[in-house]
C-alpha cells in the first residue's frame, strides 16, 4: 500500500468554530434534553459500528437488532482493541502495521491515506493503544476542546499557552497545535524543552492562560518564585496528570490564579474541563457516553469510587469506541454545577486502576491503598520538586528530588514522615527509604511523570543522597 502523508495540518478555523457554537449552546439545555441528544446519537453510533465493522457486525450485530441497551453490550478492553484493530476499523484500506510505521517515520504528525491522524496512548499502563480520527472526528476534538477552552474563560484572542507532550504522537501536542493556529508568535513548547527555554519564552509572551501538567505547573511555581519567571496568568488549566489540591494552592499564593482541571485521554479527546465555579468536571455527555463502573462492570453511584471507567465515543466513525474500557478510578458529584450547565461532573480523579497497592497491615490481612493517596500530602511537602514511589508489600521507597535551595536532608525526612503517617492512617506496617535523585525522568510519548516506579527502575541519574 502507499501511504500519502502531508506536512502536519491544522484546521481552519471555519471549519470548526460554527460546530463550537453548537456545542456551547447545549450549556442552556436542560439535562433532559441533553440525555435525549445523547441517545438519539448512540443510537446512530452504534447502527453505524454493526454496519461499518467486521467485528462490531459479529460481536454486537444481534443485540443492537434485539434493541439492548448500552449496559447490556460488550466491554471493548485495550487489549481487544489492539488484537482486533484491523477489523474495528471502518475503512478497510486501514491496517494496525501501516498505522504503527506511519507513528514511527520521520513525520507522525502528517495524516495518514491523506485523510487520518494517527495518535497512540503513552503505554504507561504496560500496553499502547493505537487511535486514528477521521476527519469529522477531529473537528469534534478540536471543537470540544475549543468550547471548554471558552468555558474557562478565554476567547480567540487570548494568549493561550499550551505546554504538553514532546511529540505529535500523543493529543496533548496536537491539541496544542490546533490552539496556536492563527497565533504565529505563540511559543512552541512541551514539558521536556529545557527549563530556561521555557521561563525565556513565557517571558516574552506573557500568556494569559497557561496549560500544562500539574508536574509542570510545579516547576513553573519555582521559576516564578525564584524570580527567573515573571508572567501574570489569569487562570491555568491542568491536564494528562492527576491534579493535587495543593498544587492549586500553589498556583493561587503564587500568581493569585485558579487552576482549572481537565481530563482527556488520546482514545476519546478531552472529556471534559471544570468550570470557573470548580465545583468537578463537566463531561462532555454531547459527543461520548461515561460510565463509571465497579470491578464487575457495573455502574456506581456518585460519590462512589469507581473501579474504572466505560467509554462510547459518538463523533468518530473509522475507529469507533463502544463501552472502551479505561482503568481511572474516579468519583462522580451529585447534583448540577451551581454554574447551571446540564454536564454530569467528575469530583474526583484519584489515578489509574494499576496504581493500587497492597501493603502489609499493621493487624491482620494486607491492606489496599491507591499511590495517589499519598500524592496529595507529598505535593505540599516543602522543597519537594518531584516524587515517585517504588513499593513491595512490606517496603516502600520513596524516590525525590528537591528544588534548589531547599536541604535534602530537611526534604527526606519531612517526605519520609508524611508517608509514614499516611501509611499508619490506613493501619499499613511497611518499612519506609528514600532516596535522592537530580531528577525523575518522564515516560511514554505524553512524557508524564509516573506515581509509580518498577522496583528494578533506574533512574538514569546517580542518587545524590539516601536516607533510610
Amino acid at each position: 500500500m502507499t501511504l500519502t502523508s502531508t506536512a502536519m495540518p491544522t484546521l481552519d478555523p471555519a471549519d470548526v468554530y460554527p460546530i463550537v457554537g453548537e456545542m456551547t449552546a447545549r450549556d442552556a439545555w436542560s439535562r433532559d434534553r441533553l440525555l435525549e441528544q445523547q441517545r438519539r446519537r448512540l443510537d446512530a453510533a452504534l447502527r453505524h459500528a454493526v454496519e461499518a465493522s467486521a467485528y462490531y457486525k459479529g460481536v454486537l450485530g444481534r443485540s443492537v437488532d434485539a434493541g439492548a441497551t448500552l449496559e447490556e453490550l460488550p466491554i471493548l478492553t485495550k487489549s481487544t482493541l489492539m488484537e482486533q484493530w484491523d477489523r474495528i476499523v471502518t475503512d478497510p484500506r486501514l491496517r494496525l502495521r501501516d498505522a504503527e510505521a506511519h507513528l514511527a517515520g520521520d513525520r507522525p504528525g502528517a495524516l495518514l491515506l491523506g485523510e487520518y491522524r494517527v495518535c497512540a496512548t503513552s503505554g504507561t499502563t504496560g500496553e499502547r493503544a493505537v487511535v486514528v480520527y477521521d476527519r469529522a472526528g477531529w473537528h469534534q476534538v478540536v471543537a470540544n476542546i475549543l468550547r471548554f477552552v471558552a468555558m474557562i474563560g478565554a476567547s480567540p484572542d487570548s494568549r493561550l499557552v499550551g505546554v504538553g507532550a514532546p511529540t505529535p504522537l500523543h493529543l496533548t501536542n496536537r491539541a496544542n497545535a490546533e490552539l496556536r493556529a492563527g497565533r504565529s508568535d505563540a511559543p512552541r513548547l512541551s514539558v521536556i524543552t529545557p527549563l530556561p527555554e521555557v521561563v525565556a519564552a513565557l517571558n516574552a509572551y506573557q500568556p494569559e492562560f497557561v496549560g500544562t501538567y500539574p508536574s509542570f505547573i510545579r516547576r513553573l511555581v519555582d521559576e516564578q518564585e525564584a524570580g527567573r519567571l515573571r508572567i501574570r496568568p489569569n487562570k491555568l488549566a491542568s491536564t494528562a496528570e492527576v491534579l493535587a489540591p495543593e498544587v492549586r494552592d500553589l498556583a493561587r499564593r503564587t500568581w493569585g490564579a485558579d487552576v482549572l482541571d481537565s481530563y482527556g485521554c488520546t482514545e476519546g479527546g478531552l472529556l471534559g474541563t471544570e468550570c470557573p465555579a470548580v465545583a468537578g468536571i463537566h463531561v462532555a455527555e454531547d459527543v461520548l457516553v461515561f460510565e463509571p463502573v465497579d470491578e464487575h462492570g457495573r455502574g456506581v453511584p456518585p460519590g462512589m469510587p469507581s473501579a474504572g471507567v466505560l467509554l462510547t465515543t459518538l463523533f468518530n466513525g473509522v475507529l469507533p469506541l463502544i463501552r472502551y474500557e479505561v482503568s481511572d478510578v474516579v468519583t462522580m458529584a451529585d447534583g448540577p454545577c451551581p454554574c447551571g450547565r446540564p454536564f454530569a461532573r467528575v469530583a474526583f480523579i484519584v489515578g489509574r486502576r494499576e496504581e493500587y497497592l497492597w501493603l502489609r497491615a499493621i493487624v491482620g490481612a494486607d491492606v489496599r491503598i491507591h499511590a495517589g493517596r499519598l500524592r496529595s500530602p507529598l505535593a505540599g511537602v516543602e522543597g519537594l520538586r518531584q516524587f515517585q514511589i517504588v513499593a513491595a508489600s512490606d517496603r516502600l521507597r520513596l524516590v525525590v528530588s528537591v528544588r534548589d535551595g531547599a536541604r535534602p536532608e530537611d526534604v527526606v525526612a519531612a517526605a519520609a514522615a508524611t508517608v509514614r503517617r499516611a501509611l499508619r492512617d490506613v493501619g499499613a506496617d511497611v518499612y519506609v527509604t528514600t532516596e535522592v535523585v537530580s531528577e525523575i525522568g518522564r515516560v511514554g510519548t505524553g512524557a508524564k511523570e509516573r506515581l509509580l516506579g518498577a522496583a528494578t527502575s533506574d533512574h538514569s541519574l546517580a542518587p545524590v543522597a539516601k536516607g533510610g
